[in-house]
């Protein structure tokens, strides 16, 4: 009997000391979380990269731009607030600001060269020149008229063939009948100056004397200003194709070149060779008609040259052109 009494007395002293502990544990418990509740935002919260993606465009914004939005007090230091860190949210408001101002500097940028071309002079612009005989041969005799042009005249009306005579005003001058010959035939005539000066190496004033004297010379014999000009010794230069075309002149230089003036090829058979050998459709070729080897060359191949089916024309029919225009293009420079 008393050790069942014994037995229900110590039970109910550990019952009683459970309870004790479970409340002091419960308690223990709702302290802890009101002393650290201040903290968890900034644990579960991480932090953001400082670093952004840049917006498009923004290699050519200007240095100002980037200067305003992103000053040292938006970006470096933090602020505090019951504990949670802000230094982040200024990020967040910078790259927005960026996105509304890169439109306003990339504006700037296209104006200014759609106003240059509205300006260019068209006598200094190079412009697409079209064949208008692709399957055609021009050719061409520089320095003359000479005592040896009648001579060529008589072989070019005998085969019905047209060239084209760049002449200089001081044998148009001393040879008008040449000229009128010419002219009459159907030839091409074109400027070649005066009296043979280097355009590009003489005053302005020199250059336009030259080229208006010689078209002044030719209307008087012809009743006809010329259309083309060609610089002596291909001695070419804006300033020279700027003052043809304002003389109301293309500048016309060569595809095929014998050097037929060279004391070593003053000889018929090389010139005749080099035409038959050289001698290609669309293509401009360059001789002298005041050296005689140079027209008996060529009088020598013109029956073989129609025989394999040549044609030839004048400049102005082989190729269409414009005042200030400088015919073959690669010859501009």
């Amino acid at each position: 009997m008393s050790f069942k009494l014994k037995n229900s007395n110590t039970s109910r002293h550990l019952a009683v000391f459970l309870a004790i502990a479970v409340i002091l544990s419960l308690l223990g418990a709702i302290a802890l979380a009101i002393a650290t509740s201040g903290c968890t935002v900034t644990k579960s919260v991480p932090a953001p990269a400082m670093t952004r993606e840049p917006s498009p465009g923004a290699t050519s914004t200007s240095p100002q731009s980037h200067t305003t939005n992103t000053s040292p007090s938006q970006t470096t230091t933090p602020r505090k607030t019951s504990g949670i860190s802000t230094s982040t949210l200024p990020s967040l408001d910078i790259s927005k600001k960026t996105r509304k101002t890169t439109p306003t500097t990339t504006i700037k940028i296209t104006k200014p060269k759609t106003t240059e071309s509205k300006q260019t002079n068209p006598l200094t612009t190079a412009r697409p020149v079209s064949l208008s005989a692709p399957g055609a041969v021009a050719i061409t005799f520089d320095d003359g008229p000479g005592k040896y042009t009648g001579q060529l005249l008589d072989a070019l009306q005998e085969y019905g063939i047209k060239v084209t005579f760049f002449v200089q005003g001081q044998f148009v001058e001393s040879r008008p009948d040449l000229i009128q010959r010419m002219h009459a035939e159907g030839h091409q005539i074109g400027n070649h100056t005066y009296s043979h000066k280097f355009l590009s190496q003489v005053s302005s004033d020199v250059r336009r004397s030259q080229l208006m004297s010689t078209s002044d010379a030719i209307e008087r014999v012809t009743g006809s200003r010329p259309t083309i000009m060609r610089p002596p010794g291909g001695y070419g230069s804006e300033a020279v194709y700027v003052e043809a075309g304002e003389q109301g002149m293309a500048t016309i230089f060569w595809d095929i070149d014998p050097a037929d003036w060279k004391k070593s090829n003053k000889n018929v058979n090389y010139v005749c060779n080099y035409l038959l050998n050289h001698t290609q459709k669309g293509k401009i070729i360059l001789l002298h008609d005041i050296h005689e080897t140079t027209v008996e060359g060529f009088i020598r191949a013109l029956p073989q040259l129609i025989e394999h089916g040549f044609t030839f024309v004048t400049v102005d029919e082989l190729v269409q052109l414009e005042p200030g225009d400088v015919y073959p293009a690669r010859w501009r420079r």
